[in-house]
């Protein structure tokens, strides 16, 4: 389709443009009626001009609702009320400031970056959508907890898979939308305004029981195990029959339910035209206003379908579950090695009274806040010292406070390749091209890539540690490949270069890629028996230093002395009976972003 700007554009892709900004409105509209009651909204969308917009038209249809935005970094302090230092010396008594969640009693918090957000702090600002209150950290005789209903729209700006929201905080948003792919020009077309208050209370909207049954079945289907998820099914359904001002929930609202919380559309298919199948575009839902018997009916066989396709697989655009959230957090807990506390760069995550490294500076702030309530007592024993007023805050050694940080260590990457016998071209072709799949996105987590290659009578670094692509690239263009096999002396190598990797504040991590035993020893004779008992004492080295390794058995079939030698190593063992490059790195790359083994 030709625009009239001389631009082209896919019907098929205008249409979901259109579909996904209209759910968006709607969304919005429906998180006005509910608040808090519905939790929130999660909107997954980069920093653009079709999210400004969405979140100024959010601002208009909730302008009645005051919106508050978290900083970034906020701490428990910050969220729960912290001591005003400036009113407390003013007035010469404790002044407590309420906190962010306090003010954000009855109104919206926006979170923005909400994928960075902090477990601490996501799992206080849960505690207070499930309480209704504000957690205290102020002492008791100042008061009991505040109120603090409020609903949350989390901006998830996340460009890499292992960056998402905490699942204590995405468990409890009722609304999930999408803006990608939806274009300015499809805004622009569709100007929607604000519709007239309805007059149908939403709690008081009937939603059938097999309707809800079936509901629970597609959630429980598309991996949502979650009761929240049910909950919020049921509740954005009848939210969405009262924006149309009727009584009880169809199958439309159903539908629309599905969308909106799950993120569940059917994928566009090409059908007949003398037998349309209405049940399967949720987009264009039937209509909800039929007979009782027949909409009754047809609604759960509408849900049926959709829970038929959910399990042929004919969905797009499902939303992450929360069990999958997990798990893809419990393998990918960071963006490179293990995190290093007491670092002198990174993330603050609290303060203590002890210095963190020698030349560390206090946290003013904080050292002003643990001196503030003994500046009464304090100033009496002054006066009682020296017969005057003191003029200044008086600050002791234990008041001062030191910002702990958190450094996200880099990891290096070592392969260790038998570059000897007759498949040696073979393995380290597809090695190479593991390498520079690597390096591609090593650059932005400051990761690093190494290869020790071992063949004839010796072992050789061929690739020192480095990030650079290029560099790699010149380094790879011709190995050698075939000979016997110094087992023993491979393993040094790797050895020393992730201990040294350590050293320099790295995180390393040895991939060792062997067919079979050594037959070289560490001088160069070929002794096997010797080879062997090398070989296994340098291994025990890697499991008594700590070091995260991995075994890839690259042999044709099975071999028991690959298996002794990563149970030895304390590594991963995985099989891999052809070369596979693309393989090879997604194996190193997991690795590389899960926790440090115990």
């Amino acid at each position: 389709m030709v625009m009239p700007d001389g631009t082209t554009t896919c019907p098929d892709m205008q249409q979901q443009s259109e579909d996904r900004w209209r759910d968006a409105i709607t969304a919005a509209h429906i998180l006005a009626r509910g608040g808090a009651a519905i939790g929130g909204l999660w909107l997954t969308a980069r920093a653009s001009g079709v999210r400004d917009h969405f979140l100024d038209q959010l601002g208009r249809i909730t302008q009645a609702t005051p919106t508050l935005k978290l900083p970034p970094g906020a701490t428990a302090a910050a969220l729960c009320g912290h001591l005003d230092m400036s009113r407390s010396l003013k007035r010469g008594r404790l002044i407590w400031d309420s906190g962010i969640l306090a003010a954000a009693d009855g109104g919206i918090l926006l979170i923005p970056m909400a994928e960075r957000l902090e477990a601490g702090a996501a799992a206080i600002i849960a505690a207070a959508m499930d309480t209704g209150t504000c957690p205290a950290l102020r002492p008791s005789a100042e008061g009991g907890q505040q109120p603090s209903r409020f609903a949350v729209v989390a901006l998830d700006e996340a460009a890499e898979p292992e960056e998402m929201l905490p699942a204590c905080l995405s468990d409890r948003l009722g609304l999930h939308i999408c803006l990608d792919g939806v274009t300015l020009r499809t805004i622009r077309a569709m100007p929607l305004g604000a519709p007239p208050a309805p007059p149908v209370d939403w709690r008081s909207v009937c939603l059938d029981d097999g309707m809800l049954e079936q509901l629970c079945g597609i959630a429980s289907a598309t991996g949502h195990g979650s009761l929240r998820a049910l909950q919020h099914l049921s509740k954005v359904a009848r939210l969405h029959a009262a924006l149309d001002g009727r009584g009880t929930a169809g199958v439309a609202d159903a539908v629309a339910a599905l969308r909106l919380c799950l993120g569940i559309r059917l994928e566009h298919r090409q059908t007949q035209p003398e037998q349309p199948t209405p049940a399967a575009t949720p987009d264009q839902p039937p209509s909800a206003g039929g007979g009782e018997g027949e909409g009754e009916s047809g609604g759960l066989d509408c849900l049926t379908e959709l829970l038929t396709a959910i399990e042929q697989g004919a969905v797009d655009g499902l939303s992450l579950s929360v069990s999958e959230r997990a798990a893809r957090q419990g393998k990918k807990t960071g963006k490179g090695g293990a995190a290093t506390r007491h670092a002198r760069r990174g993330r603050p995550f609290g303060s203590s009274s002890t210095p963190p490294f020698p030349d560390a500076r206090p946290d003013l702030v904080e050292t002003l806040r643990a001196a503030a309530p003994w500046q009464q007592l304090r100033a009496r024993l002054y006066q009682v010292r020296t017969g005057a007023e003191p003029t200044h805050p008086l600050i002791r050694k234990e008041d001062f406070r030191y910002r702990r940080r958190r450094h996200q260590q880099p990891s290096t990457a070592i392969f260790v390749v038998d570059a000897s016998g007759s498949t040696a071209l073979e393995r380290l072709g597809e090695t190479k091209g593991a390498i520079e799949q690597l390096l591609a996105t090593c650059y932005v987590r400051r990761d690093e890539v190494s290869l020790i290659a071992f063949r004839g009578k010796t072992a050789e670094i061929l690739m020192p540690p480095t990030r650079s692509l290029v560099a790699a690239k010149r380094k790879l263009s011709a190995l050698p490949g075939g000979g016997p096999t110094p087992l023993a002396s491979g393993l040094e190598r790797g050895l020393e270069m992730a201990l040294a990797a350590r050293r320099r504040g790295s995180t390393p991590i040895v991939v060792v890629m062997t067919d079979g035993s050594g037959n070289i020893a560490l001088d160069g004779t070929a002794d096997r028996a010797l080879a062997g008992r090398q070989a296994e004492t340098i291994a025990r080295l890697y499991r008594a230093n700590g070091l995260k390794c991995l075994c890839i058995d690259i042999a044709r079939r099975p071999r028991d002395s690959v298996a002794t030698l990563a149970g030895l190593l304390g590594a991963e063992l995985h099989l891999l009976r052809q070369a596979n490059a693309a393989h090879m790195s997604e194996i190193v790359r997991a690795s590389m972003h899960r926790g440090v083994p115990a």
